[in-house]
């Protein structure tokens, strides 16, 4: 008979080992929930926020074939804690492992993540507004 090898842990250990998996399964759930629509079709105002995106980072085949994901990226765009969460959750899993999208559309989402990261150096995430125009 063979024997196991165990990790001795305290009950607080495993307890926070536990608590984290559950919130991140949370996260994600609530994510997912605040940016659904009905329908599955891209919204006005998410083409629009494709338009505005560099050619190179614009993820057209994701606003193709997931219409909603689109738009709850779009929606999510200006709110840099949530959108990055959001950008999190689609590109990796919670347990580790690379999401099931299809290759184009995950190399799109990695590009318009690190576009997004990459808007404003001194705090990852939050996208940069135009500077007011003085008159």
């Amino acid at each position: 008979m063979t024997s196991f090898d165990f990790e001795v842990v305290s009950i607080e250990d495993a307890r926070r080992e536990l608590e984290g998996e559950a919130k991140q399964r949370a996260e994600f759930a609530r994510n997912a929930r605040q940016v659904q629509d009905p329908g599955g079709v891209l919204l006005e105002a998410t083409a629009a926020w494709l338009a505005s995106l560099p050619d190179d980072v614009r993820p057209n085949r994701l606003a193709a074939e997931f219409p909603r994901i689109a738009n709850g990226i779009g929606a999510l765009w200006t709110q840099a804690a949530r959108c990055q969460e959001y950008l999190d959750s689609l590109t990796v899993d919670p347990r580790g492992g690379p999401r099931g999208f299809p290759f184009d559309v995950d190399r799109e989402l990695s590009a318009l993540k690190a576009h997004y990261a990459g808007l404003r150096p001194d705090d990852p995430g939050v996208p940069r507004r135009a500077p007011a125009r003085q008159r």
